[in-house]
């Protein structure tokens, strides 16, 4: 099953333009608390959550991703309470309940910004390292003998234990603006 792969940025983008399926569609991200759900449709609250500045945002969860910041894991819809910090990418329309495109929980829990990456087949290891372009080209991500690897069925992971293929969930403080931008990341979980 193919996943969105995307960044988050600590910065919340007033909304993006992509490409996709030779259509033009717009994505917007919004930052707020649940204040109500009913399995299927998010009601959002907060300080200028929509990319036109409104306070208020309806999303239809349907079958967009759902991780939890705080572990990094995906969790079932089911795990949404009011009250609960909640960062969301999703497709707008004319109107709403706007189609997500992923939810993450706890978004606050963490100064870093979050997002997945895919390992290419280059994966170059050295003594305290290894380095390797993700698959879509994007991050050149180095990943040290103290960066904290995370597998939901072994536990604690090495940097030697990463292969091509692998999709990990990562978090960095810094990305830099270069092409392809270099990521050290802190924290990673591997999605299996």
């Amino acid at each position: 099953m193919k996943k969105i792969i995307f960044v988050l940025c600590l910065i919340l983008a007033s909304s993006l333009t992509v490409l996709a399926s030779s259509s033009m569609y717009k994505i917007g991200e919004t930052i707020g608390h649940a204040a109500d759900f009913d399995g299927s449709i998010l009601h959002l609250i907060g300080e200028a959550v929509t990319y036109d500045g409104r306070e208020d945002v309806l999303i239809n969860i349907a079958n967009a991703p759902i991780y939890n910041l705080q572990t990094g894991f995906r969790v079932e819809a089911n795990t949404i309470y009011p009250g609960m910090s909640i960062r969301s990418a999703y497709v707008i329309s004319q109107s709403e309940p706007f189609e997500a495109l992923a939810i993450w929980l706890n978004w606050d829990f963490n100064d870093a910004a979050v997002f997945s990456v895919v390992a290419s087949g280059n994966i170059q290891y050295g003594d305290t390292a290894c380095i390797f372009l993700s698959e879509d080209g994007k991050y050149r991500l180095t990943i040290s003998e103290n960066t904290v690897i995370i597998c939901p069925r072994r536990g604690r992971l090495s940097f030697r234990d990463i292969s091509p293929g692998q999709e990990f969930f990562i978090w960095v403080d810094m990305i830099t603006a270069s092409s392809p931008a270099e990521v050290f990341p802190d924290k990673m979980v591997r999605l299996d």
